[in-house]
């Protein structure tokens, strides 16, 4: 099994014989890879039958993010009969077995005790559900984030003597390609999303642009207008199409996600349409700065128009924070992109009053479908609409 030198800082970290390991870094810096691994490795070696957690904000984030890292991980190793799929727990050949729920399973959270906790992406998890988890974990209890605030970890785990922290940036995952290197980089403009998801250090949460709940599902569309915004992308950014249902009377925007992939070509994006159940002549508004690509998917049979750019983006995006968002909880990069997608500072701090352009695409995608229905006559004028 390849290592990273994130998984040896996390084994140096173990022998240690620590209650936590508190593992922060930037973006891909192999954090989640890491703790797996070890787990794994624990689990495989046990001399009796064990029970590792693995925890998420919500299931589709686990099935995203940790699961199929846990499946890559365990190559040819891995099982399909050894998995449960109903209750998410796959069983070792010694009868160990790792278990992956979310945060927002109460009987879970509440329930029976474990040898080792893996809380994944723990800023997003709240300390009372946290302290539910850590009362009934016996052993090891690994925490792994994007410090893109202070929170939980650094006022009641850091300081404790049983645990140990690490650090990680993508600079320590050599699997990283030229291009992904390149990508991360070029966000040095961005004061705030360098500190944070380049340098893993503590970031300062006043920038967010975008306040937002989550909710478990979509509502029925019935009295709402349903639009769909469409950001194009390829090989270094992703295309991202998003549902929005539109409460006018009490300015509230409910927002799904319908795809969110690298190297989709456009009968892949035509197909996500189709399968999102997408109607013949609902509005999908997207890029036009790709007025061939606008038509090409158009031709799949549907009503894909260009988007509106002539006002500055911050213009828009202050138009936008006046809708009060809801965001269904499945829409795992909706929701991440929202809470990264803050004001440019300069390198003193300072809020430059544009938007990062660092992992917006979705937040382009919802901007692109709601501005422009609400202020065009969906031919690209300008007609001053909802305020």
């Amino acid at each position: 099994m390849e290592v990273t030198p994130v998984f040896r800082k996390m084994h140096d970290a173990w022998v240690q014989h620590p209650r936590f390991i508190d593992s922060a870094g930037g973006t891909r810096s192999g954090k989640t890879f890491a703790a797996l691994q070890l787990l794994i490795l624990l689990a495989q070696t046990d001399r009796k039958p064990t029970l590792t957690s693995v925890v998420s904000e919500t299931l589709p984030h686990l099935k995203r993010g940790a699961i199929r890292d846990f499946r890559t991980l365990m190559g040819e190793a891995y099982s399909e009969e050894a998995y449960n799929r109903g209750d998410n727990v796959y069983t070792f050949s010694n009868g160990a077995q790792m278990e992956f729920f979310s945060a927002d399973t109460p009987s879970k959270v509440h329930g029976p005790a474990r040898d080792r906790l893996f809380i994944n992406e723990a800023v997003n998890v709240d300390y009372d559900t946290a302290r539910q988890l850590f009362v009934r974990t016996r052993e090891l209890i690994i925490l792994d984030y994007n410090p893109t605030h202070s929170f939980w970890v650094h006022e009641h785990i850091q300081p404790r003597e049983s645990c140990v922290s690490i650090h990680s940036t993508y600079k320590d995952n050599p699997f990283l390609s030229a291009v992904q290197v390149e990508e991360i980089e070029a966000g040095k403009t961005d004061a705030y999303w360098w500190r944070v998801y380049g340098e893993g250090l503590v970031g300062q949460r006043e920038g967010v642009i975008y306040d937002f709940k989550q909710i478990d599902r979509l509502p029925d569309a019935a009295g709402l207008t349903e639009l769909y915004g469409l950001d194009f992308g390829f090989t270094n950014d992703p295309t991202a199409c998003v549902r929005v249902l539109c409460d006018t009377r009490r300015k509230v925007l409910y927002i799904g996600e319908v795809c969110y992939a690298r190297g989709m070509l456009n009968a892949d994006i035509a197909e996500a349409l189709r399968l999102a159940g997408v109607g013949r002549t609902t509005p999908v508004y997207a890029d036009c700065s790709e007025p061939r690509t606008i038509a090409e998917v158009s031709a799949y049979g549907f009503n894909v128009k260009p988007c509106y750019k002539a006002t500055r983006k911050a213009e828009q995006v202050q138009q936008m924070r006046g809708w009060e968002w809801y965001i269904a909880k499945d829409a795992v990069n909706v929701i991440r992109e929202a809470r990264g997608y803050t004001w440019q500072t300069d390198r003193d701090g300072n809020s430059m009053n544009e938007p990062s352009p660092f992992n917006d695409h979705a937040m382009d995608a919802i901007r692109y479908a709601v501005f422009t229905h609400f202020n065009t006559g969906g031919d690209g004028s300008y007609t001053f609409g909802i305020r």
